[in-house]
């Protein structure tokens, strides 16, 4: 813990050597934040490799920020808080113990007061890539094409028909989430993923879906939807995913 501290020290004395140009100040602290709320977790214990690939995403931003590539250390930050936060969520997965009632990974899904129909529920395919939300067979996964992140015909005739369910639906809370194969490396496809899911995104604003309805977030090749090692699987790996978010 001592070691991380001296770690969130270290961009602010950065800054004020180099002066300021556009320093991703905010990204820095939100990826300081989530490696501490990962350490809190006692991610170093039960998810160290997500917790070690967190840090050194985090000290990259750091030396990348120190020479001024202030584009580069932005899309470090970024990664650095997915992956921390990716840490974080499987350390409490991974550790016993945990109190009853925290979290929602174990109950069916809560919408408070969003009018979401019986009819809608009965299509839940699932839980988001940690658990969280619930997926529907109404809002079907788009597939990208080998290390690309631009939809293909057949992803925009998907999301054509979410977007009809989703301008029906303008109260649900999307998230929508990048996934890539294992080729390359994590901090690659995490930021391919990224992409994914934000040309998905853009996609539907331009069919009239309301930015504000929907977020977006990377698991890069860290939740693969067929674990094994072959073409197969990893067709099913490259793919944007989209879950109603609890209320």
């Amino acid at each position: 813990m001592k070691r991380f501290k001296a770690l969130i020290l270290f961009p602010a004395l950065v800054l004020l050597v180099i002066g300021c140009d556009k320093p991703p100040t905010k990204e820095i602290a939100a990826a300081e934040a989530a490696l501490e709320a990962a350490s809190e977790a006692e991610a170093p214990r039960y998810a160290p490799e997500e917790y070690s690939s967190a840090e050194q995403m985090l000290t990259q931003a750091y030396a990348e920020v120190k020479e001024q590539k202030y584009s580069e250390a932005k899309a470090s930050a970024i990664s650095a808080r997915q992956l921390a936060e990716i840490a974080r969520d499987a350390a409490l997965k991974k550790k016993p113990g945990k109190e009853e009632g925290v979290g929602l990974r174990e109950e069916e899904p809560k919408f408070g007061e969003s009018g979401f129909t019986e009819e809608v529920l009965a299509g839940a395919t699932g839980k988001g890539a940690l658990g969280e939300g619930i997926t529907i067979s109404q809002l079907s996964t788009v597939y990208f094409d080998f290390d690309e992140y631009i939809l293909t015909e057949e992803a925009r005739e998907t999301l054509n028909e979410n977007a009809e369910w989703l301008r029906e639906h303008p109260g649900a809370k999307i998230q929508i989430e990048g996934h890539c194969d294992e080729r390359g490396t994590v901090e690659y496809n995490l930021a391919l993923g990224q992409k994914r899911a934000e040309s998905t995104r853009d996609y539907l604003v331009t069919l009239g879906i309301d930015n504000k309805q929907m977020s977006t977030i990377s698991y890069g090749e860290e939740v693969p939807a067929d674990p094994d090692h072959n073409e197969q699987a990893w067709v099913k790996n490259r793919r944007a995913e989209f879950v109603i978010l609890n209320d």
